[in-house]
């Protein structure tokens, strides 16, 4: 039989070499090729236990063979939510089982399936905000467009012919475009206002006077004779193409800013002693804005309900719309006694009051009530079917789902289709081949990326850089490097200052799309590294970047050497592509690729540490105490668990008579011998197995067999007497 120091220094010369060869042994090369190709059609965690091979692996892997009788117990613990401290495996003291319980997606909240996550609905929520700053900005541009093109206008066909134009012109006073031809528009530019047999004074030619009263309006901006010929200079004054750019800024986004606000108010004050009936308002959009906002009314009020309000008491009071009708002239019939103006100097000043107060409220109550409306119902879908339902009753004002989606993305209800939406939202954004990156339009992509539908329109999960299993042990474990060792109020400012921390961490990580976001955040790859036992001053970005490019699944690529193999379990986990991006590939029902690489890993250790001990026990603790010892937070950790204590009392040539010395005096007593410190830093832990590995040799010279065995099986515990491994338990339970 070889030395022990020789079998350990052999194994941990170059790790992955040595594990590499354990790989290519043909029943672990079987059990392997096994689990990675039936894992991922396991779909909840009953049929995990049923398939006895893949369970098998699994408990291994896990350090947990010797559990592997008790399934039920295990199925408790695969399926606890481990984001919950009170969960049954977060009770448990010995973290093997939070290990496996990690590893697998059975856990409650292990695996959301919504149709958005907090992060894309905040995404989502955002760029809709953004939409409405963004208009104003496109109005800006069209303004500036039409303001150049108007004064190069020789004929009314430089207007109508233009399709930009054209629909700056009839935007500006609400009217859709779309519903208006060519030869209408002609027809209406080229009318004489003041000739009563005109084209827009002709009743016959409009749908109701209030139509009729927006066209009049438009014919009053534009100077064209019945040819199309300019009847002066140009086809607008100065004062009447500020009039119009003046309108088309406030008409076309759909919140006001408060510079909109003034020059509506400004603009109200100056028309409403020209108007002579009820239609002259209904027919200038912006007149009728104004009173809506103004007096709080729905703003879908047609111009027909308005209308009706002034010549039915009874309809305005349903409507809540007599104060408003008591602070106009207008007689029953809508038309305007001679006279008179349609409002008084002090109704005027009592509108201007309201709409100034009530133009600030209205913006931000629809934001909100949008908002808050969107977050409730996006909430509650369960399949894609939902995301087209229309609002309910109560809240048929506001935007949909799909209203508020289309916006945020940038996309006009025109361009597609219910169908065309569907199919780009059950598209997978993530493949290069789908139907909507075949659209070649990032909208589409961002909008498919922003939902988490399947192919069969149900939900699936959401695509997120880090698993949230991921999370919390991240979490779980940086906490405890930070904490350990310390006492009194030291740690309790480590723990708050962790927590702070983990807090922060949770936030950033949901919103990392690739990994150049993530690498441009050093206070998050700091967590990251030392929740992963890497201290973040040995490590550069050009490293991390070059770990995170590489293939985990690659023998010969970086992350299989002996300078990337310390990256290895950790970005693996994430779900990022060779190219930085996040990708669904990684993505399983049951195990996630980067926890059953993990596992694959795990699996390979312990058939490692197996063999050796079938040969020398010594070598087998060596490597268990190696691969142990980042997790190694106090002594208690090491008193607790027989296989590392023994390594530490050979090493150290303690009496086996220790373990039956107060628990609290062993554990002082061995903070002096062992540093906890020195645990997280593999180089002077391998020191300490070095020194192991030659005592435990001169130890055993004369007799090989040793008890290390039944140690590491969890045997009778030999070297600790049953009362002392009572007492730390009780410790550590409480």
């Amino acid at each position: 039989m070889i030395s022990t120091y020789l079998g350990y220094v052999t194994a941990t010369k170059d790790m992955a070499s040595t594990l590499a060869r354990i790989a290519k042994q043909a029943t672990v090369k079987s059990d392997q090729q096994y689990y990675d190709t039936h894992i991922g059609n396991i779909k909840n965690v009953d049929d995990f236990l049923k398939d006895h091979k893949l369970y098998s692996y699994a408990v291994k892997a896990y350090g947990l063979e010797d559990m592997a009788y008790a399934k039920a117990f295990l199925k408790k613990v695969l399926t606890s939510d481990l984001s919950n401290s009170s969960s049954f495996a977060n009770k448990l003291t010995d973290p093997r089982y939070r290990q496996f319980a990690a590893a697998f997606n059975f856990g409650a909240n292990s695996s959301k399936q919504t149709a958005q996550s907090d992060t894309q609905k905040t995404d989502t929520i955002g760029l809709y905000e953004r939409s409405f700053a963004n208009e104003t900005t496109l109005a800006k541009n069209e303004s500036n467009f039409y303001s150049k093109w108007i004064d190069k206008a020789t004929n009314v066909d430089d207007i109508v012919g233009n399709t930009r134009m054209r629909d700056y012109v009839l935007t500006a006073h609400g009217v859709n475009p779309d519903n208006v031809s060519k030869s209408f528009l002609k027809s209406v530019l080229t009318s004489d206002p003041s000739d009563p047999n005109s084209f827009v004074n002709t009743a016959s030619n409009f749908s109701s006077a209030s139509t009729q009263a927006t066209y009049k309006l438009i014919a009053s901006q534009f100077g064209f004779n019945p040819d199309g010929t300019l009847s002066g200079a140009t086809a607008q004054t100065e004062q009447q193409k500020e009039a119009l750019i003046s309108r088309y800024n406030n008409m076309v986004p759909t919140l006001l800013t408060s510079a909109s606000a003034d020059s509506n108010d400004q603009y109200y004050r100056q028309q409403i002693g020209k108007v002579g009936s009820v239609s002259d308002i209904s027919g200038d959009n912006r007149l009728f804005s104004y009173l809506k906002t103004a007096y709080g009314l729905s703003a879908t009020l047609t111009p027909t309900q308005f209308k009706l309000a002034f010549t039915n008491k009874d309809y305005a009071a349903v409507m809540d719309m007599t104060e408003m009708v008591s602070s106009f002239n207008f007689a029953a019939d809508g038309s305007l006694p001679a006279g008179q103006l349609a409002q008084s100097a002090d109704g005027i000043t009592a509108a201007s009051k309201k709409y100034m107060a009530h133009y600030a409220d209205a913006r931000a109550v629809l934001l909100k009530d949008a908002e808050s409306h969107y977050k409730t119902v996006v909430g509650k879908i369960k399949t894609i079917s939902d995301f087209f339902a229309p609002n309910d009753t109560k809240n048929q004002d506001l935007p949909t789902i799909q209203d508020m989606a289309l916006r945020a993305y940038g996309i006009e209800k025109g361009e597609v289709t219910r169908d065309q939406l569907r199919k780009i939202l059950e598209s997978d954004p993530y493949d290069s081949k789908s139907y909507v990156n075949s659209l070649k339009d990032d909208r589409f992509t961002e909008l498919a990326k922003a939902y988490n539908f399947d192919s069969k329109g149900n939900l699936r999960s959401s695509v997120e850089a880090l698993p949230q299993a991921s999370i919390n042990s991240f979490i779980s474990a940086y906490s405890k490097a930070k904490t350990f060792g310390l006492t009194g109020q030291m740690r309790e400012k480590a723990v708050k200052d962790a927590k702070d921390a983990a807090t922060d961490f949770s936030k950033s990580i949901a919103g990392v799309k690739t990994v150049d976001e993530l690498l441009a955040d050093k206070k998050l790859t700091d967590f990251i590294l030392v929740a992963n036992n890497i201290d973040p001053k040995t490590v550069d970005k050009a490293t991390l970047k070059k770990a995170f490019a590489a293939d985990p699944e690659d023998a010969k690529g970086f992350l299989n050497t002996q300078a990337g193999q310390q990256f290895k379990a950790m970005v693996s986990v994430f779900n990022f592509d060779v190219k930085g991006n996040l990708t669904n590939a990684k993505i399983e029902a049951s195990q996630n690729k980067g926890a059953r690489l993990a596992t694959d890993s795990l699996y390979l250790h312990q058939t490692l540490e197996t063999q050796q001990g079938a040969s020398n026990d010594g070598v087998r603790l060596a490597l268990y105490f190696q691969r142990k010892a980042p997790q190694i937070n106090s002594v208690y950790d090491i008193m607790s668990d027989p296989a590392l204590y023994n390594v530490i009392k050979t090493t150290f040539s303690l009496p086996a008579s220790i373990s039956n010395m107060d628990v609290t005096r062993q554990a002082k007593y061995l903070e002096k011998l062992v540093p906890i410190k020195d645990m997280h830093d593999a180089a002077k832990v391998n020191t300490l197995l070095k020194r192991f590995s030659a005592v435990y040799d001169a130890a055993n010279s004369a007799n090989t067999a040793s008890p290390a065995s039944a140690i590491l099986n969890r045997g009778s515990g030999i070297g600790m007497s049953g009362d002392l491994m009572l007492s730390i338990a009780q410790l550590r339970s409480r």
